[in-house]
């Protein structure tokens, strides 16, 4: 439910020629929607290669991994750097763009939560709780993977 309401947000934004970044990974016009694809097929591979093939649904794969980086959807403008968002770090905006279209269960909100991994900026300050939402979700951590893996291995 509420997936129409999203593509039909997607398709009259920028996700499909946004960069992913502006000097690093994805930056270039359609960087964003490229680096989504890649950590889809990262994720795939990664729940293969986990032995965990059939305990995620299809849909849980799509959306954690192409909606990840939703935050950056309409958010870098051509000749100005970005602007902070004032709720919360890069991944709750992508939560709470998502939760504004369908309805996410507990674990994909997890793994999207938890995706950057070290470079959360909660982390730098002295936070642990990413490794605690890696210990609960095997997705979570599976993201985290894939989205590194998509940054530095294919984009870079």
């Amino acid at each position: 439910a509420g997936s129409d309401s999203l593509l039909d947000w997607l398709e009259h934004s920028d996700f499909f020629v946004a960069p992913a970044s502006t000097k690093y990974h994805g930056c270039y016009e359609g960087g964003l929607l490229q680096h989504s694809l890649n950590v889809y097929d990262c994720l795939k591979i990664g729940i293969e290669a986990a032995g965990l093939q059939g305990v995620y649904s299809e849909e849980t794969i799509a959306i954690v991994s192409l909606m990840h980086d939703l935050c950056k959807v309409n958010y870098y403008k051509k000749g100005s750097r970005n602007v902070k968002f004032p709720c919360g770090e890069h991944a709750d905006k992508s939560i709470i763009i998502l939760q504004n279209f369908i309805r996410l269960e507990p674990e994909e909100i997890l793994a999207i939560r938890a995706h950057m991994g070290g470079w959360d900026t909660a982390v730098k300050g002295g936070n642990a709780f990413i490794g605690k939402i890696f210990e609960r979700s095997k997705l979570a951590l599976l993201l985290h993977l894939a989205d590194m893996g998509a940054t530095y291995l294919m984009e870079g």
